[in-house]
């Protein structure tokens, strides 16, 4: 194994190098990053548009002042259920398949080239699933964590407008404040659970608890890493999708034929140059909370990650 190059630095990075590294690392590995976001993004994205998740045809419409005939309202009607199918098709293929796939392969890939491990996108996804099922189990639970806390949310602030009735309205209204704030810290002391599950081979629960661990004493700068990449990812997206609108209105724009192609391609690859940013940030937090809990230096940190190791 190659030793981790004498450009990383083992002292905790502040909130600036930090990004910075995230975009070195990008900058160093351009092509395998895209290769790893795009291997699955792409093909869904492709089936998902083959599959006609468009509007209805435009020749069910009556014209002006016209109503449905009961063959145009069968026609239409069965539309949209094979179009709703096919949503709910897609979104369990995303959700299921897509999502944890590329999550545990990219941040793999991440992990390699930050430790200078020699990878490539066959072997990340090779390596993605046998985490597959662990990822699929983590996100149930995160499912089933916002599930329990939105009901709970919800008969609070309902208990409370029908027993103080207006008054009982800013309560509730202040509750949701608190709530919202609540689950944002705990996302905070979550969001590395997903490294921890994919990199120490741990199984969902632990990883939650490891994550835990992890952030405690640093919740407030995890906050601030965490928006800083979301604000530059949306700022790059943001500039990308101008770009984009500027090309689409040169070809005749979006009603076109010719519109309505460019800008789905040109949309999946800003997606696909965008996607890379906060999920190496996320690998990289994982990585900086370690050295500053642990004090692990980097060469025994990528023994420990090529071996699938939790923590000694």
């Amino acid at each position: 194994m190659q030793s981790p190059p004498a450009g990383l630095r083992l002292r905790p990075l502040r909130v600036t190098e930090l990004i910075d590294t995230v975009f070195s690392l990008y900058r160093q590995n351009f092509w395998l990053f895209l290769a790893v976001i795009a291997l699955v993004q792409v093909p869904y994205q492709v089936i998902a548009d083959l599959l006609g998740l468009t509007a209805p045809s435009r020749n069910l419409h009556p014209g002006a002042g016209k109503a449905l005939t009961s063959a145009q309202l069968h026609t239409l009607l069965v539309a949209l259920v094979g179009l709703l199918v096919i949503a709910a098709v897609l979104t369990v293929i995303n959700i299921a398949v897509v999502v944890p796939l590329q999550t545990a392969a990219f941040t793999k890939t991440v992990a390699d080239r930050f430790l200078s491990i020699p990878t490539s996108a066959g072997d990340c996804y090779r390596f993605a699933v046998r985490r597959w099922g662990a990822l699929i189990v983590l996100g149930l639970i995160y499912l089933a964590l916002a599930v329990a806390a939105l009901v709970v949310l919800g008969a609070v602030t309902t208990l409370l407008v029908l027993l103080l009735g207006r008054g009982g309205g800013v309560l509730a209204v202040l509750v949701a404040l608190v709530g919202i704030v609540g689950a944002v810290m705990v996302y905070v002391r979550l969001v590395v659970a997903t490294p921890s599950l994919v990199l120490e081979g741990l199984r969902p629960w632990e990883a939650i608890q490891r994550s835990w661990r992890l952030t405690s004493g640093h919740a407030g700068r995890v906050f601030g890493v965490l928006l800083s990449l979301v604000l530059v990812e949306l700022l790059i997206g943001l500039a990308l999708g101008i770009l984009v609108g500027v090309g689409v209105s040169a070809v005749g724009g979006a009603s076109s034929a010719a519109g309505t192609v460019v800008g789905d391609v040109a949309t999946l690859v800003v997606a696909v140059l965008v996607a890379p940013i906060l999920a190496a940030g996320l690998t990289l937090l994982y990585f900086d909370l370690r050295v500053r809990k642990e004090a692990f230096d980097l060469e025994l940190l990528a023994q420990q990650i090529s071996a699938g190791q939790g923590p000694a």
